[in-house]
């Protein structure tokens, strides 16, 4: 079975993006542009990973970590924090509030997986194929149990 990913940013291109890179290493998706979005989908679907944006409209990706760090059915869920916002402060921030990980905007896509193989359980080999057959996508360096 895939891992759920849910990616929270309200950066239409960038969230589009990530999701079909994520798509394409055969991870699950769900989407949120805003961080009320994120937390009701957080809870419901009790996704494998959170992406998350430092920056969203309508809750900080701070507040909205610390939240979900309150909430014991998202309390264990790692949060990868995302954001073009990237000083010491900021890094310092997300650990306190509960992040895994801080990733800064533009994303290192190749990275980001090694953050994901670290969070998630081993799985098999898979998405070389894409760029084999002429992708400009990074590989894949596994493929969700």
């Amino acid at each position: 079975m895939a891992k759920l990913i849910l990616v929270v940013d309200d950066e239409a291109d960038f969230s589009e993006l990530l999701q079909f890179r994520l798509r394409s290493c055969h991870y699950e998706i769900l989407a949120a542009a805003t961080g009320t979005e994120a937390l009701d989908k957080a809870r419901r679907h009790r996704p494998d990973v959170i992406l998350m944006d430092l920056l969203l409209p309508d809750l900080d990706g701070l507040t909205l970590c610390e939240i979900l760090r309150r909430h014991p059915s998202t309390r264990g869920t790692p949060i990868l924090m995302i954001s073009a916002v990237s000083t010491d402060v900021t890094r310092h921030s997300a650990k306190i509030a509960g992040a895994a990980a801080f990733l800064s905007k533009p994303l290192d896509f190749d990275r980001l997986m090694a953050h994901l193989e670290a969070l998630l359980p081993p799985s098999q080999t898979d998405c070389e194929s894409a760029d084999s057959q002429g992708s400009h996508l990074p590989s894949c360096t596994a493929r969700p149990g």
